[in-house]
């Protein structure tokens, strides 16, 4: 995947590797952050054989995890996605038993009341699930590393082929968890792509990965 800002170098974006685009312009940064999420038309992306993608589709903007504490939540429909397919005809069949048996406990009760009600019996596994207020673990979410690694978790086991985008991660992260995140990208085989508002000479907290840069002259550099 090929990500254009118009008049500059494109930025190549593979599977299992994180990409940095940096900037100390904040023109240039504003317009990469609203292009990546559509509100501008600066932004182009294209697949390997330079057919034209829907940014939409092709971007998950996250944007600054350190400031979006309901980050996750857009989530919830892949986690319900996937907790329907994973339930197995025996599982499903002992919910649908516990249920039923719910169901019972309250239509005696209603009956004592001797009034003309009934109980309509739904097994709706997706009622169930929102039923029982799924969320996500609020210590594990607590801090910005366990925000993204649970969002390329997601992405991972839910064959999302999106690439992942954030901005400012080195005001969050240390060496050592950037590390650890670039291995949990290469295992997973995710697109990251990092929006930095930094100089060209802190590039070397971002190890090996691929490192844009656009000035504040407008020039690229890319390492």
């Amino acid at each position: 995947m090929k990500i254009t800002y118009k008049t500059h170098d494109n930025l190549e974006i593979n599977s299992g590797q994180i990409s940095i685009l940096g900037t100390n312009s904040p023109t240039v940064y504003t317009d990469i952050i609203q292009g990546l999420q559509d509100e501008n038309e600066k932004i182009s992306i294209v697949d390997e054989n330079y057919s034209a993608l829907e940014i939409a589709h092709a971007i998950d903007w996250i944007g600054d995890v350190g400031t979006q504490n309901l980050v996750l939540t857009k989530y919830l429909r892949q986690i319900e996605k996937l907790f329907l397919r994973s339930v197995t005809d025996e599982q499903q069949n002992k919910i649908h038993d516990e249920i039923n048996r719910i169901f019972n406990i309250v239509s005696e009760q209603l009956f004592l009341l001797d009034l003309p009600i009934e109980v309509n019996f739904d097994f709706d596994l997706k009622k169930l699930f929102k039923y029982c207020g799924i969320r996500f673990d609020p210590i594990l979410i607590s801090k910005p590393y366990g925000i993204i690694e649970t969002i390329i978790k997601i992405h991972e086991t839910s064959n999302l082929d999106s690439c992942i985008a954030l901005t400012n991660v080195a005001h969050y992260l240390t060496s050592v968890e950037f590390e650890e995140l670039s291995q949990l990208v290469k295992e997973t085989n995710q697109k990251i792509l990092l929006i930095e508002f930094t100089e060209i000479e802190e590039q070397s907290f971002y190890g090996n990965a691929e490192f844009y840069y656009i000035d504040t002259d407008f020039i690229d550099w890319h390492n």
